[in-house]
């Protein structure tokens, strides 16, 4: 009976063993808080959910029992970020867009059975895998992967419009201009938009407006995209800047401009001239407000900063002679008044 006991314990011990080892490579285990309606809430131990709208956990790690309740018996579920789903995360903000592709392809499969509860690691997997295709600018891909994206639990606004904004890059791809700058349109109308959002739209309809030939709405609507989300959309700045400048350099009268650059024939308010100037101002941006990330200016563009006019190189010199000035020297204080004492004497 003491052999008979012993056995069993070990099998149970085992079966246990191997439950949370399939727990945690399968179907991993997410540290969760289930909120009831009265406001209380309780720490789980989340495994999963299913199409019928039931959620399974566990109480604690040691429990061997898995509780399945609906999920909609609880006014909210807040999962805390898995440790793998962070490095993933990680990969991402590091701008490893290969390698966090590649973690969220792989999550996506981990975290299958989490697909049915609000903002859970599967979708949300899937979500960041297409944000590593647009900062990869692997469109083609994209648009392919758009046919089949359909997230239905993803609550975070920024996230729900990101993937409105996805079809935008559908055209881009398939260099529907038409179609595009009808779709910028649109959404630039959306004030929910976030600054980076906002900044996507205005490049995407610089890329429809230049695909039209419409050259000056084109630059105007590269320069919002360059402003929008300055400090953030490195990447969107960096191209913005470009694309501006590859117009410039293609302007019929920004070369008619170059060639009377400086001799009596130089018309000053002519269009060329005032466009070269556009164009001077942004080669110099690039370098001194840092437009690239990182990426040098090419060689081909570096060329309009040559053209300066004098009156930009006058103010330019004052803002140097400002800058290198010594400081004035500190006034002296005061002499303090004598005391009544003193005057006394």
């Amino acid at each position: 009976m003491k052999i008979l006991k012993s056995i069993t314990a070990t099998i149970s011990t085992l079966a246990f063993s191997t439950m949370l080892v399939c727990a945690q490579e399968g179907a991993p285990m997410v540290s969760s808080y289930l909120i009831k309606a009265d406001g209380k809430y309780q720490r789980v131990l989340v495994l999963g959910s299913n199409r019928a709208g039931n959620i399974f956990y566990k109480d604690n790690p040691r429990a061997v029992e898995t509780v399945k309740a609906p999920i909609d018996s609880f006014s909210g579920i807040w999962m805390f970020e898995p440790k793998d789903f962070t490095a993933a995360k990680n990969l991402f903000e590091e701008r490893k867009y290969e390698e966090a592709k590649d973690a969220f392809i792989a999550l996506q499969e981990r975290y299958k059975n989490y697909k049915y509860l609000d903002d859970n690691y599967f979708e949300l997997s899937q979500f960041y895998e297409m944000e590593c295709y647009r900062k990869l600018k692997d469109y083609e891909t994209l648009a392919t992967k758009l046919e089949l994206y359909a997230p239905e639990k993803l609550t975070r606004p920024g996230q729900m419009h990101q993937t409105k904004l996805y079809k935008m890059y559908d055209a881009v791809h398939k260099k529907d201009w038409s179609r595009l700058n009808t779709m910028c349109k649109d959404f630039g109308e959306d004030t929910r938009l976030t600054l980076g959002q906002r900044a996507q739209v205005a490049f995407c309809q610089g890329l429809a407006l230049e695909g039209l030939k419409e050259h000056n709405d084109a630059l105007n609507a590269y320069a919002t995209a360059m402003t929008a989300d300055f400090t953030r959309s490195e990447s969107i700045v960096r191209e913005a800047a470009l694309n501006s400048l590859r117009i410039f350099e293609a302007d019929e009268d920004i070369k008619i401009a170059i060639r009377l650059w400086g001799t009596p024939e130089e018309e000053k308010s002519s269009a060329g001239y005032r466009k070269l100037k556009e164009a001077n101002a942004l080669a110099r941006l690039y370098d001194k407000a840092g437009l690239g990330a990182g990426v040098q200016l090419p060689s081909k563009y570096k060329k309009f900063q040559n053209y300066t006019s004098a009156e930009m190189l006058k103010q330019l010199e004052k803002r140097g002679a400002e800058d290198t000035a010594p400081a004035p020297a500190p006034k002296a204080a005061p002499k303090k008044e004598e005391s009544k004492k003193e005057e006394a004497k």
